[in-house]
């Protein structure tokens, strides 16, 4: 007997167990379905689905019908997330400090005239 008819003719021991069972196993082994990983996450259940659908959530694992998140995905998408956080958080810093200057005058035809007056005498200065 070939050694893939040998992995073949052993069944999983999953299949075996009833359905209540078999998540149970599939916790023991570190894995979480989408209640359990949102949960662990801090967001809906439905956000969660939305991301794995988007590809830009954590990594998981489509067993039959059922997708399945490990622990170990779900503690590296935090890391992830953090190291982003913290990354746009540096970002909009710098971004801040390079705003241009920006004057309100409840008059602004008399604050044209007063920096063309300013800028004129700048200049006659100057020259002078």
């Amino acid at each position: 007997m070939s050694r893939n008819a040998k992995c073949l003719s052993q069944p999983d021991s999953l299949e075996q167990k009833s359905g209540s069972q078999r998540i149970s196993a599939y916790v023991r082994r570190g894995l979480m379905r989408y209640q359990e990983a949102a949960d662990y996450l801090g967001i809906a259940k439905g956000t969660l689905a939305n991301w794995v659908s988007q590809r830009i959530g954590p990594r998981s694992i489509k067993i039959g019908s059922m997708r399945l998140f490990r622990q170990e995905d779900l503690d590296v998408f935090i890391e992830e997330k953090l190291f982003e956080t913290e990354r746009f958080e540096k970002r909009r810093r710098r971004q801040r400090g390079r705003g241009a200057l920006v004057l309100t005058c409840p008059h602004p035809d008399l604050f044209l005239f007063s920096v063309l007056a300013l800028a004129l005498a700048v200049f006659i200065f100057t020259v002078s």
